[in-house]
C-alpha cells in the first residue's frame, strides 16, 4: 500500500464508521495523501467543533528526522490532531493505538523509514470504533 492508498483507507472507514461525512469518496482518488489528510483534519473540525486539543511536543516526534516536510507535516497532523480527535471523542483508544504502532514497527521483517512509518500511523488510526447514532 501506497501512502496515497492509506490515506484513502482512513477517509473511507472514518466514514464507514460515521465518524465523519464525506460526500463523495471517489473524489479523493485524486487528490494526494496530504489532501486528504488535510480534508480528514478539516471534517472533524467541523463535525466535533467542542474538541478541544492539547498542545503536544512537536520536539519529540517521530518524524522530527523526516528530510521530506510533507511528509512530516501529514505524520505530525495524524498523530497530534486526528488521533486526538478520535481519542478524545471516543472512538480510539489512545493506548491500544500506540500498542498498535509499537507493535507493527518492531515485529519481524518492518523496514522502518517514514514512508512506512506514516503508513503505519494510517493503520493504526483505522481501528477506530463506529459512531454510534
Amino acid at each position: 500500500m501506497d501512502l496515497k492508498e492509506s490515506a484513502f483507507a482512513l477517509a473511507r472507514h472514518l466514514h464507514d464508521k460515521n465518524i465523519i461525512k464525506i460526500d463523495n469518496l471517489d473524489q479523493l482518488k485524486d487528490k494526494t495523501y496530504e489532501e486528504i489528510v488535510l480534508l480528514i483534519r478539516q471534517k472533524l473540525q467541523e463535525t466535533y467543533p467542542q474538541t478541544k486539543l492539547k498542545r503536544m511536543m512537536k520536539s519529540v516526534h517521530f518524524a522530527n528526522g523526516f528530510p521530506d516536510e510533507r511528509l512530516k507535516r501529514v505524520a505530525i497532523i495524524l498523530t497530534d490532531e486526528i488521533e486526538q480527535y478520535l481519542n478524545l471523542n471516543k472512538f480510539l483508544d489512545h493506548d491500544t493505538s500506540v500498542e498498535f504502532f509499537n507493535n507493527r514497527i518492531t515485529s519481524a521483517g518492518f523496514v522502518i523509514n517514514p514512508t512506512s512509518l506514516v503508513e503505519t500511523a494510517f493503520e493504526s488510526l483505522c481501528i477506530c470504533k463506529e459512531r454510534k447514532m
